[in-house]
């Protein structure tokens, strides 16, 4: 190929040296014979097909400089396809090439896995690194096994039984796919009432889940109070019970009940703040106040400590007449409406009112307006105590009408 080129370079050549003499020469004899310019017309287009056939194989030698390695690619059939190859070596832990430790217990992985599956990994990985730690306690080792577990597996289902830890780390690794999986399991009905809080007890210690919070939190209804009776609820952290109170689906009979779960030594203000107080009696209101505590011998101490905060005395002033003014209009509701001094009332949402008709204390309710006689703590404990050792605690609710369907279908939307 080498010589056809410097035969026609040297074609090229004598095509430019010749062409001036042929043209001078064509003159001379058209002068003398017209006839010839003819063939001088034809010895023109001869010379224009020689140069563009030399055009064009330069132009095709150019093509095949750019692309040198085209000759040089081979197609090779496989038997067996690469990834049915490769993955029973990654399933059983072959050739790992990273190791991570989690509180002190190790793993080996492969770089590409976690890669693939964890944004967090993705970055550490970035550097040149062979050995990562990882002491958060936003991670387990059962955690980080579970995860990798699922990264590795052919069928990618999440075990509903592990929620928890896996949860937890598929939050903390930044894994999209495995909290798709999760939240795919969290909107089932599995998670509801009991087994909800059960997940949120598992969960007590993590510190980014507030989502989820939300979610497990919007599940629990009539289960409530007995879950509030097990020694699993006074684990729970400050922000969970914080979720739990701002929850318009607690099925209770007065806002007491809640204001009695809610009581901690640890953070007083923060717990106390989310009650709606303008559903609490206004008696109970006005002994907030300091020099009447003494009056609520079991909450003083906790109470006394609420009150220190700048913000409570115009919280109980407007809880004091919001409270007054449900009492008002308890049996005719639709006062707030036609009334123009009160059309510019914001009253808080009312939560999931219901009455057992086995509780003592426990009144007839509305969908405005719960039971707002003052309860003492015996009474609250001695029901309690029933239904911790009560086999169905539902069975005897009673739902304000029009609120029990309302609130099924809410509760079923936050599904």
């Amino acid at each position: 190929m080498l010589m056809l080129i410097l035969i026609l370079i040297l074609i090229l050549i004598l095509i430019l040296f010749l062409t001036p003499n042929l043209c001078n020469l064509s003159k001379l004899i058209n002068s003398q014979c017209p006839y010839v310019h003819f063939i001088n017309v034809r010895t023109r287009e001869r010379l224009c097909y020689l140069e563009q056939t030399f055009l064009n194989f330069a132009n095709s030698i150019r093509t095949l400089k750019e692309d040198p390695t085209e000759s040089e690619i081979v197609e090779i059939d496989h038997e067996v396809p690469p990834e049915e190859y490769l993955v029973p070596y990654i399933q059983n832990y072959e050739c790992a090439d990273i190791i991570v430790t989690v509180h002190d217990r190790v793993f080996l992985c492969h770089n590409i896995i976690l890669s693939i599956y964890s944004r967090r990994m993705l970055k550490i990985l970035q550097e040149d690194v062979d050995h990562i730690v990882f002491k958060s306690n936003d991670l387990s080792p059962k955690g980080f096994s579970d995860a990798y577990l699922w990264m590795i597996s052919s069928d990618g289902e999440v075990n509903p039984c592990d929620m928890g830890e896996i949860l937890r780390a598929a939050y903390f690794l930044d894994i999209p796919e495995l909290l798709e999986a999760c939240w795919a399991n969290l909107d089932r009905i599995t998670f509801f009432e009991i087994s909800a809080f059960r997940l949120l007890f598992e969960l007590r210690g993590a510190t980014n889940l507030w989502d989820v919070f939300d979610k497990l939190t919007g599940r629990i209804s009539i289960s409530i109070l007995p879950v509030a009776s097990t020694r699993e609820f006074l684990c729970l952290s400050e922000t969970q019970i914080c979720y739990i109170l701002k929850s318009n689906f607690l099925a209770i009979n007065s806002e007491m009940e809640a204001s009695s779960i809610s009581i901690r030594r640890s953070s007083t203000y923060r717990v106390l703040s989310q009650i709606r107080f303008s559903f609490l009696p206004p008696l109970m209101l006005k002994k907030f106040r300091s020099e009447e505590l003494h009056k609520m011998p079991e909450f003083s101490d906790i109470l006394k400590e609420f009150s220190k905060s700048p913000d409570v005395i115009t919280l109980l002033r407007d809880s004091v007449f919001n409270s007054s003014l449900l009492l008002t209009v308890r049996n005719n509701p639709s006062v707030l409406d036609t009334h123009v001094e009160f059309t510019e009332v914001e009253l808080m949402e009312p939560r999931h009112w219901v009455q057992d008709h086995t509780c003592d204390y426990h009144r007839k309710v509305t969908q405005l307006c719960p039971n707002m006689r003052f309860i003492t703590l015996n009474e609250y404990q001695e029901y309690l105590k029933r239904l911790s050792i009560g086999p169905e605690f539902n069975t005897c609710f009673k739902h304000t009408r029009d609120r029990e369907s309302e609130g099924q279908e809410d509760m079923w939307k936050h599904m």
